[in-house]
């Protein structure tokens, strides 16, 4: 009987070592929604009609005006930032896998860089409460290693938040931080990019605005430190007209347009 006794004590002080060492396996929380698109890539292709900036100061139009200024941060984000910019749209309709060693959420997508090449994307979600926590790494053979692109942090719905975007490998700095508030329902919302990294444009910034209940359903504000001046811009993504204003450049407060042809017209 205290043989018995002596193995069941044994046998019991084992098993609860064993339990103490054992590390508790995290929970798998809530997946969150992903940002939309526009958090990070809003569509500036209106701007992009009549090829190079130099083709826009030839044409000296209401609407080239707009395009060199919104082209300053397009140029940004889809030539400067463009495998991060690439990087984030590839994960958009991928299936997100839960990561029980990490307790992350992931989604990993490969996708190509026209002139840049071939890059794997790792998106992973750290859901913190209400919150989570977003870090964009990206790999391309012979090109980055696992380098962290961008980082940001949302709400569950992925409605609002804010991101920000690296340089390069090579210039592990902030570029451009942004903030974003979208209604998950309608699509509306805006993003305003404000410019991080030395030089002329540092502080200056461009909101992007959505909203389909207008006529002229899309919207730029960007406000240049440099200058101190601000530029509104309004259009139709659909039918391309629109309307400009900057009491800097046109010396009035009133409205500038362009028509379906993004030549000059009067604002009606």
């Amino acid at each position: 009987m205290k043989r018995s006794l002596g193995f069941f004590l044994a046998a019991l002080v084992l098993f609860a070592s064993c339990n103490k060492d054992e590390e508790p396996m995290p929970q798998q929380s809530e997946k969150p929604a992903l940002p939309p698109e526009a958090s990070m890539a809003p569509d500036m292709s209106m701007f992009e009609e009549e090829g190079d900036e130099g083709a826009r100061v030839t044409a000296a139009t209401n609407w080239a005006y707009a395009a060199i200024n919104v082209g300053v941060y397009s140029s940004i984000l889809y030539t400067h930032l463009v495998v991060p910019i690439t990087a984030f749209k590839a994960t958009i309709g991928t299936e997100a896998a839960f990561d029980e060693d990490t307790g992350l959420w992931v989604w990993e997508k490969a996708f190509d860089v026209e002139g840049h090449g071939a890059y794997d994307i790792r998106l992973t979600a750290n859901v913190q409460g209400e919150n989570v926590n977003w870090m964009g790494y990206i790999s391309g053979e012979g090109i980055v290693d696992n380098f962290v692109w961008f980082t940001g942090t949302s709400n569950m719905t992925g409605e609002a938040g804010y991101w920000e975007l690296y340089e390069s490998p090579e210039s592990a700095s902030v570029w451009l931080s942004n903030s974003w508030g979208y209604d998950q329902e309608t699509g509306n919302g805006a993003t305003t990019f404000t410019v991080e990294k030395d030089g002329e444009n540092l502080g200056s910034s461009i909101t992007y605005r959505i909203d389909d209940s207008k006529e002229m359903d899309r919207a730029v504000v960007i406000n240049n430190t440099d200058l101190d001046s601000e530029i509104f811009v309004n259009w139709s993504k659909a039918s391309k007209f629109g309307q400009v204003k900057s009491e800097t450049y046109f010396e009035s407060d009133a409205y500038f347009c362009w028509d379906a042809n993004l030549q000059n017209t009067s604002c009606e």
